[in-house]
C-alpha cells in the first residue's frame, strides 16, 4: 500500500501531468454533458421521428468508428498525437456549437459525420499519448497500468457530476445552452492540449516498421477474439443501461429517487477501484483481472435477474463498479500491450469495441424487451457476459519476442515543446 501511494505521488509530480488531468476532466465533462440528452434533443427539439433519430445516431456513430480508426493509424505512423488532439478538440467545439444553433437534420448530419466524427479521436489519442509520454518519463519509470488508471479515473469522475450539471444547463438555458456548454468544454480541452501536451513527431524508423493494414491486424486471432469479447460485454451493459431504470420501476416497484440512488453506487466505487486494479495490473495480472471482470459481470446480471426489492439493487451495483473499473481501465492497457508501438491504433480498437457494442446493445434492447420482458433482458445480458468469459477462458495470448515486437518510437518518449 505504501508503494502504491509513493508511485502515485511520483506520477502526480511529473511535468504537466496535473494540467493534463484537468484537460481530461474537461473532455469527460464534454462527453457527459450531452450523451444522456441526445434522444430528447433529436426527437423533441429537432423534430426527428424515433426511427429517423436512430438512423441519425447509427450513421454518425459509424462514421466516428471509421474516422477514428483511420486517423489512429496515421497517429502511429505520421502525425504527432498533439496534432490529432488539436484537430479532435476543434472538431468537438465546432460540432456541438452547430448542434446548438442548427435545426435542419440534413445539415446536422453533415456536422455529425465530419466534425464530431473527428472529435471521436480525442479519447483514444489522449490515452495513447499518456502511455507513451509518461511511462518512460525522465523523472523515473512509472507503471503504465497505474498512470492509465489515474487518467481513466479522472475521466470517470467527470461522469459523476457532468450529467447533473448538464441537466441543470438544459433546464435553465435549453438545448442551446446545453450544447454551447459542451462546445465550451471542448475549447477548454483544446487549451489544455495546447498548454500541457508536448509535441512528439514520428520518426522515420516507426513509419517503416508499422506497415500492416488495419484489416489484417483486426483479423489476427488474438486481436479479433479479444475485440469480440469486449464487444459482447459492452453490448450487455448498453442494454442494461436502458433496462435498469425500467426494471426497477415497472418490475420492482421503485421510485425515481431509488433509481437515482442505485445509479450512484457504481461510479462511487469505480474510481478508487480503478486505481487499485491499475496497481495490480502493473504487477502483470492484466488477463487475470479481465477474467475477474467477466466473472463479476456474469454475477451482476444473475443477481439483477433474481432481485425482488428495489434495495436489493444497491449492493448489486457494487459489482457493476468492479466490472467497469476493470474492463474500461485494465482493458485499455491490455489492448495497448497487444500492439506494441501502436498505442493509438490499439486504444482506438478498444474504444471501437465499446462503440460497436453500444450500437449492438441499443438495437438489441427493443427487440428483447418486447419478446422477453425486463428480466429477460437481464438473462440476455448474462449470456453475453458468459460468452465473454468463455472466450477468455480459452484465450491464449501470443508471446511477442523482442525481435518481432514493434520498435518503440523514441521521439514519443523524448518530446519537444511545440
Amino acid at each position: 500500500m505504501i508503494h502504491f501511494f509513493s508511485r502515485g505521488r511520483q506520477l502526480l509530480g511529473q511535468p504537466d501531468f496535473i494540467g493534463l488531468l484537468a484537460a481530461t476532466f474537461a473532455l469527460g465533462m464534454g462527453f457527459s454533458f450531452v450523451s444522456p440528452f441526445l434522444s430528447m434533443w433529436g426527437t423533441q427539439e429537432v423534430g426527428m421521428r424515433p426511427f429517423m433519430f436512430g438512423l441519425f445516431m447509427t450513421t454518425t456513430a459509424s462514421c466516428a468508428i471509421i474516422v477514428s480508426t483511420t486517423l489512429a493509424r496515421w497517429s502511429d505512423t505520421h502525425l504527432a498525437r498533439k496534432t490529432m488532439l488539436i484537430c479532435g478538440a476543434s472538431g468537438g467545439a465546432i460540432g456541438y456549437a452547430a448542434y446548438a444553433l442548427i435545426r435542419n437534420p440534413i445539415v446536422l448530419l453533415a456536422f455529425g459525420t465530419t466534425t464530431l466524427a473527428l472529435a471521436s479521436v480525442c479519447f483514444s489519442q489522449l490515452f495513447a499519448y499518456v502511455r507513451e509520454s509518461y511511462s518512460h518519463s525522465k523523472t523515473g519509470s512509472v507503471e503504465p497500468a497505474l498512470l492509465v488508471s489515474v487518467v481513466r479515473g479522472c475521466f470517470s469522475m467527470s461522469w459523476t457530476v457532468g450529467p447533473t450539471i448538464g441537466a441543470w444547463m438544459m433546464v435553465q438555458y435549453g438545448f442551446h445552452g446545453l450544447f454551447l456548454g459542451a462546445a465550451t468544454l471542448y475549447l477548454l480541452f483544446l487549451f489544455g492540449v495546447l498548454r500541457f501536451v508536448r509535441y512528439a513527431p514520428r520518426s522515420m524508423e516507426t513509419r517503416k516498421a508499422i506497415h500492416q493494414p488495419v484489416w489484417r491486424i483486426l483479423t489476427r486471432g488474438e486481436i479479433f477474439w479479444i475485440f469480440f469479447a469486449f464487444l459482447l460485454v459492452f453490448a450487455a451493459f448498453a442494454m442494461n443501461m436502458m433496462n435498469l431504470s425500467l426494471l426497477m420501476t415497472k418490475v420492482l416497484g421503485a421510485t425515481g429517487r431509488q433509481v437515482g440512488y442505485a445509479l450512484c453506487v457504481g461510479p462511487i466505487v469505480e474510481v478508487p477501484l480503478m486505481l487499485w486494479f491499475g496497481h495490480l495490473a502493473a504487477r502483470g495480472h492484466q488477463l487475470r483481472l479481465i477474467k475477474l471482470g467477466a466473472v463479476a459481470a456474469v454475477g451482476y446480471f444473475i443477481a439483477l435477474r433474481i432481485a425482488q426489492e428495489p434495495w436489493h439493487v444497491y449492493p448489486i451495483q457494487l459489482l457493476s463498479g468492479v466490472v467497469f473499473a476493470i474492463i474500461t481501465n485494465v482493458g485499455i492497457l491490455f489492448f495497448q500491450d497487444l500492439l506494441p508501438g501502436q498505442a493509438g491504433l490499439a486504444t482506438t480498437i478498444f474504444a471501437n469495441a465499446g462503440n460497436v457494442g453500444n450500437l449492438t446493445g441499443y438495437f438489441g434492447f427493443g427487440a428483447l424487451v418486447e419478446q422477453f420482458g425486463y428480466r429477460g433482458v437481464c438473462t440476455a445480458c448474462g449470456l453475453l457476459a458468459s460468452s465473454m468469459l468463455l472466450i477468455l477462458l480459452f484465450y491464449r495470448p501470443r508471446v511477442v519476442s523482442p525481435t518481432t515486437a514493434m520498435p518503440v518510437d523514441n521521439a514519443a518518449y523524448n518530446p519537444v515543446q511545440l
